[in-house]
């Protein structure tokens, strides 16, 4: 850039410690390091200020960056949008004060790019310790490009509205996703129309809807359930299938590999409920190692190990390895209501787990685990109810990984001033984003 310079972060940046004066009512916001992710605050609960650990001590102000010491690269970091005089965070914290050459958000958005976090793994991870960790002055060395304060602001901005849309898509899926679970809960954990209707009250539902739930509970080995809806195992409901992982010493199974093959790795980070791209393909012949071969779009993928618990539901034909139990859902069996059954029996399935190493559940132990079986028109109705919903969810998720690759590919492209913001702009124009 033709106005920017190569400066190092210690020479445009501090690493500020400002000592927290907690408020005479005693109440704080204590941040810790598993209380960020990916730039955002997880919560914004009070504690009280008698009770916080010894490492609550840094005082921060707005502008600040928060950025965690510890497992750099993890996303443990946020911007301080505005000022918290309660605020108070781990001492764990690099808090990053920009100096006078630069503007906090085109820092933030520096700081947090994938190069520069590379960069500061590498560095954390050639360090002797228990876990891989940075300082401020292990890192003050790397350098990075700083423009104009109107070239800073530009490009900032449009960060800014990038990450706001990607924002807003995520609040989107979070309420269609809670839309789609209140109503699961509702009709087949609750059984509220069935009580409703025993009771005489209104359900609330119309009337076509209402008519599909029976309108008394019978006693079960699971307690009380609709008369009529059958106890079974999830074995009734769905093919629970497993996977493998064909030898990585066998460039046959992988060089050039075309179908989608997922670990449980691949849902580590992800921030939607769909599985839209996974770290490695694997080849034909790789795959006809697999027993469960290519299982269909829509197949609900539950992590058996490492840890059990992850969810997600396939976009394309996919093949896994043996960290998962896959759900096929069976004649008439809804693949959401199998996601949601997952999701609201998840303690029942971790208490079914075992080992010494780590917490595994086999096959054998998920297969006999209880599950009602609906009225085959409660299920329809249901699926026709969410499936909308989920679509929508998946259209909003592809949206945001075409966002944040855009994000990640352009950032140090505008840096160098390989591209400008109008560049930028009227590629987004034409390509409909």
């Amino acid at each position: 850039m033709s106005d920017g310079v190569m400066l190092p972060l210690g020479a445009i940046c501090r690493n500020a410690s400002r000592r927290f004066v907690p408020p005479e009512d005693g109440k704080v916001w204590f941040i810790n390091t598993g209380d960020v992710e990916g730039g955002r605050f997880t919560h914004n609960d009070l504690s009280d200020w008698d009770g916080l650990p010894g490492q609550a001590k840094k005082a921060v102000v707005e502008g600040d960056i928060l950025y965690s010491e510890i497992r750099p690269g993890n996303g443990r970091y946020a911007f301080v949008e505005q000022q918290y005089p309660n605020a108070v965070v781990s001492t764990k914290f690099m808090v990053i004060e920009a100096g006078k050459s630069i503007l906090p958000k085109y820092l933030y958005h520096v700081i947090t790019s994938p190069e520069l976090q590379n960069a500061m793994k590498l560095i954390a991870e050639s360090r002797s310790g228990t876990f891989p960790q940075i300082t401020f002055d292990s890192i003050a060395h790397l350098e990075l490009m700083v423009p104009s304060k109107s070239e800073q602001l530009a490009v900032s901005s449009f960060l800014d509205a990038i990450e706001g849309r990607i924002r807003n898509n995520q609040k989107m899926n979070q309420t269609l996703e809670g839309i789609a679970k209140a109503i699961f809960k509702s009709w087949f954990v609750n059984f509220d129309p069935v009580r409703a209707k025993a009771e005489g009250r209104p359900t609330g539902l119309p009337p076509e809807i209402c008519d599909l739930f029976p309108a008394e509970l019978v006693d079960s080995e699971m307690g009380e359930t609709p008369r009529g809806w059958e106890v079974k195992t999830i074995s009734d409901l769905a093919d629970c299938v497993g996977g493998a992982t064909p030898s990585t010493k066998n460039p046959e199974f992988w060089e050039g590999g075309k179908h989608t093959w997922t670990s449980p790795k691949d849902l580590s980070d992800s921030k939607t409920i769909h599985l839209l791209k996974t770290d490695r393909k694997i080849t034909e012949a790789g795959l006809k190692k697999i027993s469960s071969g290519l299982l269909p779009v829509g197949t609900v993928l539950l992590s058996s190990r490492a840890p059990v618990g992850y969810l997600a539901l396939t976009t394309e034909p996919t093949a896994i390895n043996q960290g998962y139990i896959a759900l096929k859902p069976k004649s008439r069996i809804s693949n959401y209501f199998l996601l949601h059954w997952c999701e609201t029996n998840l303690d029942e399935i971790k208490n079914r787990a075992s080992g010494t190493t780590f917490a595994e559940i086999s096959k054998a132990a998920f297969r006999p685990i209880p599950a009602i079986e609906p009225s085959n028109s409660a299920m329809q109705k249901f699926h026709q109810i969410v499936s909308p919903i989920y679509e929508r969810v998946l259209v909003a998720s592809k949206e945001m990984e075409t966002l944040a690759e855009l994000r990640d590919t352009l950032l140090p492209k505008l840096i160098s001033g390989e591209l400008r913001i109008p560049d930028v702009e009227k590629f987004l124009e034409e390509a409909g984003i």
